[in-house]
């Protein structure tokens, strides 16, 4: 047992020592990019709001000579607007670069435009924090950071287990008696509170690393020739909704070639806040505006919802302010356990031995 416990220390000592900092960068940023939306919203909010509330939403009026004046970008609308005095918003994609066009939803006027979106606040958190401003490496990294906190979180938990009741119950506390005992204590109280967050972290994260380096070790798109769309975009929105009741396009993304369906996505009003608002997608020929086919998350089987639920999760935004302010403390709480975790290794000459350590835990 107690060569067991020892090997469970050094693989924690070690996990945290080389993956620390990376662990730190993804706490900080996460913490941020939970409110990405609002802080884009609070950063552009003279280009999004309208002096004039608009009456209706025409996506008609602004596609094609947003198509045309963008040649060789994939052209989205990331959501459609949430109130009648936001603007329509255009979001164009061209490898890394984004380019924001924002247009009146009804008469298809152009507002303003961000010629290099690329370079905004939440983008380059984004990035950071899925890739580490590294590209294909950093994508790498960050998957290897996941599992290395997958690996923290468990042998915390092995390591600390006789303290959880202590904590949460508040029996425990912060010692000042030396740095030592002050950096121990804060890291073992953080680590039990920050548990079932860290671990829904590391699940969730793991996940959409993986989806994310295999997108990138797949190589590049084909070049994008998003075509003339003959149909009414509007009309298959209607069509939509009307179709399936109760089902809400929240997303549509516009072909880039000739082969290339409309994609819609959303959500149906009484899926579960969890679903997320993008994971049930209806594809539309843009020649005919005929369904081709639809992909209802409600309708996979459990196993396959489990997975897709897990990037929602992840995400924290499908519900509100109150979720957020959860996911920001809890988000911070891995990056606190990186910088005890590191002071701790800092003053390991000032230590007792790793027995007596452990013996405390």
């Amino acid at each position: 047992m107690e060569k067991r416990t020892k090997r469970t220390f050094s693989l924690h000592h070690w996990c945290g020592l080389l993956a620390g900092i990376f662990i730190l960068v993804s706490s900080l940023s996460g913490a941020v990019l939970v409110f990405h939306d609002d802080i884009d919203a609070a950063i552009y909010a003279e280009e999004s709001q309208l002096g004039t509330p608009a009456r209706a939403l025409h996506i008609d009026s602004s596609f094609e000579w947003v198509r045309q004046q963008n040649p060789g970008w994939d052209i989205r609308i990331m959501a459609l607007p949430d109130a009648p005095d936001e603007a329509l918003l255009y979001e164009l994609r061209q490898g890394q670069l984004r380019r924001w066009l924002f247009v009146h939803p009804e008469t298809g006027a152009s507002i303003a435009t961000v010629p290099q979106a690329h370079n905004r606040l939440v983008y380059i958190l984004l990035n950071l924090h899925y890739n580490l401003l590294s590209g294909t490496a950093g994508k790498i990294a960050v998957l290897l950071t996941g599992v290395a906190l997958l690996l923290l979180t468990v042998t915390g938990f092995l390591l600390y287990r006789r303290s959880i009741l202590k904590v949460i119950s508040f029996r425990q506390t912060i010692s000042r008696k030396s740095r030592r005992s002050l950096f121990s204590s804060l890291h073992r109280v953080v680590g039990v509170w920050a548990l079932v967050f860290n671990l829904l972290m590391c699940v969730t994260g793991i996940s959409l690393a993986v989806t994310v380096v295999n997108a990138a070790l797949k190589g590049g798109t084909a070049a994008i020739q998003v075509p003339a769309v003959p149909v009414s975009i509007d009309a298959a929105i209607q069509e939509i909704e009307t179709t399936y009741p109760g089902f809400e396009v929240t997303y549509a993304r516009f072909p880039v070639s000739e082969e290339g369906t409309l994609q819609f996505r959303g959500r149906f009003r009484t899926d579960p806040v969890y679903y997320g608002a993008i994971y049930s997608t209806v594809l539309v020929n843009y020649k005919t505006g005929e369904i081709e086919s639809t992909d209802f998350l409600r309708e996979h089987p459990w196993h396959e919802r489990l997975l897709t639920v897990l990037h929602p999760l992840h995400f924290g935004d499908y519900a509100g302010l109150f979720v957020k302010i959860l996911y920001c403390i809890g988000g911070l709480m891995p990056g606190i356990l990186s910088i005890t975790g590191f002071l701790l290794w800092r003053y390991r000459r000032k230590q007792p031995p790793v027995k007596k350590l452990l013996a405390k835990a």
